[in-house]
C-alpha cells in the first residue's frame, strides 16, 4: 500500500473515530457529511437513501447502593424505569426478583435475557470477564431491563441489595445509508456500516472499515473494467439491528455476492465462516480461500457464533456472503475500542488482499 494512500486512510479513520456516531445523533451526520465530501471530491457519484426506525435508545443509568451512586450503561431495547433488588450470579438456582449479574460471551445477549425473563428475574447487570470495560449491547426485541458496568463492579455487587435507575427513551430513528457504483454488470457488493454503539467511538468498528471501503473506490473507480459491477454501500443503523441493510434489501435485484467489512482493523483478522444466523456463502468463501493460497497469506477461517452483521439480510436473500473480521476481538463495543487500538499493519494487509480480490474475482 503507497505511504500517501495509508495515510489517506488513517486521516479519514481519525475523522470519523473521533465522534461516536450514533444513529440520527449530530456526530453521526458530521460522519455522513464527510463522506458525501470525500465521495464528491473524487467524482463518486452516490445515493442516499432514507428509511425510519424505532428503537429504545438509552441515554444513562445509575445503581444506588448504600449512598452511593454508581454509574451504569443501558442496552439498546433496555427497558425505562427503576428496579429495587439483591443482586445475585446467573448460576443461583432461585433468580426469582433478583438482579442479575451476567458474563457477556456464548450466548447472545438476548438470548440470555429471555431465560431470566422465564425464571422471574427483573433485571440483568452484564459484564465482561476478560476486560474491565463495561459492554454495551442490544436487547433486540426482548422487554427487559438490561446494563452494563465493568467486571470489578459488578462483582463487588453480588449479594448486595441496590436499586438501578434506568433511562432508555422510545424513538423514531431517521437512518440514512450511503450506495455508489463502479462498473457494469450484476452487483457485487462491499458493505460496513458507519454507526457505532451508543457510548462508544467504534474505531475498529467499524470506523477503520468505512475508511477502507472509500479508498477502495478511490482506487478502483478509473481502473476497474470486469464483468460485475461493484456497489460499496455504507449503512447506518447497523448497531440497532441491521436496519440499515434490512431496509436496503428490500429491492435487492441482480445480486450474487456480497462482501462485509466489520472490524476489520484488529490484531486477529479472519473469515468467520458461520456467525449466528448460520453458514455464510459458500461459494465466495472457496473464492477468497483460492486467492489466499495465491497470495500466500494465512488467514483463518473462523466459527462467530455470536456475530450478526449486515451481510444477514443479503443472506436471507439468497446472496452468497463473505464476512472479513477480526475473531477473537475483544474490544468490540467497549470503551477500549479507540483510534489507537487499531493495528494499521492488519488494516494494510486487508486492503492489498481486498482490492485484488475485486480485481480478480471473476477468474476465481
Amino acid at each position: 500500500m503507497r505511504s500517501e494512500l495509508l495515510e489517506e486512510l488513517q486521516e479519514i479513520t481519525a475523522f470519523l473515530s473521533e465522534r461516536k456516531r450514533v444513529s440520527a445523533t449530530p456526530q453521526m451526520r458530521e460522519a455522513q457529511a464527510f463522506v458525501r465530501r470525500f465521495l464528491s471530491r473524487h467524482s463518486i457519484a452516490f445515493v442516499e437513501e432514507n428509511f425510519e426506525i424505532e428503537k429504545g435508545m438509552p441515554s444513562e443509568a445509575l445503581i444506588k447502593v448504600n449512598g452511593t451512586e454508581l454509574t451504569a450503561y443501558p442496552f439498546v431495547n433496555s427497558l425505562w424505569g427503576e428496579r429495587e433488588a439483591e443482586v445475585v450470579s446467573e448460576e443461583e438456582e432461585e433468580l426469582k426478583g433478583k438482579l442479575v449479574i451476567v458474563k457477556v460471551g456464548g450466548e447472545r445477549e438476548e438470548e440470555k435475557v429471555r431465560r431470566l425473563k422465564e425464571k422471574g428475574a427483573v433485571g440483568a447487570l452484564f459484564y465482561l470477564e476478560e476486560l474491565n470495560s463495561p459492554y454495551i449491547g442490544n436487547l433486540g426485541s426482548e422487554s427487559f431491563l438490561a446494563v452494563s458496568v465493568d467486571r470489578d463492579t459488578a462483582l463487588d455487587l453480588k449479594g448486595r441489595k441496590v436499586r438501578i435507575v434506568s433511562r432508555v427513551s422510545r424513538t423514531r430513528v431517521r437512518g440514512r445509508n450511503i450506495y455508489f457504483d463502479i462498473g457494469k454488470g450484476p452487483f457485487l457488493y462491499v458493505t460496513a456500516h458507519l454507526d457505532s454503539k451508543p457510548f462508544v467511538y467504534g474505531a475498529i468498528d467499524n470506523a477503520v472499515s468505512v475508511a477502507l471501503l472509500l479508498i477502495l473506490a478511490k482506487e478502483l473507480r478509473h481502473s476497474y473494467r470486469f464483468p460485475f459491477r461493484l456497489r460499496f454501500l455504507i449503512t447506518d443503523c447497523e448497531e440497532l439491528g441491521l436496519e440499515g441493510s434490512r431496509h436496503h434489501v428490500r429491492n435487492l435485484k441482480h445480486t450474487y455476492y456480497v462482501v462485509n467489512l466489520d472490524g476489520i482493523g484488529w490484531s486477529n483478522p479472519a473469515v468467520i465462516y458461520r456467525d449466528a444466523e448460520g453458514y455464510n456463502g459458500v461459494k465466495i468463501m472457496e473464492k477468497f480461500y483460492r486467492h489466499l493460497r495465491d497470495l500466500k497469506v494465512e488467514i483463518p477461517f473462523r466459527e462467530g457464533r455470536r456475530g450478526r452483521s449486515d451481510h444477514v439480510p443479503f443472506k436471507e436473500k439468497g446472496v452468497e456472503a463473505l464476512f472479513l473480521s477480526s475473531n477473537p476481538f475483544l474490544f468490540r463495543h467497549t470503551f477500549y475500542d479507540t483510534y489507537a487500538a487499531i493495528d494499521w499493519d492488519v488494516v494494510e494487509l486487508w486492503f492489498e488482499i481486498v482490492s485484488s480480490f475485486l480485481r480478480r474475482f471473476h477468474k476465481l
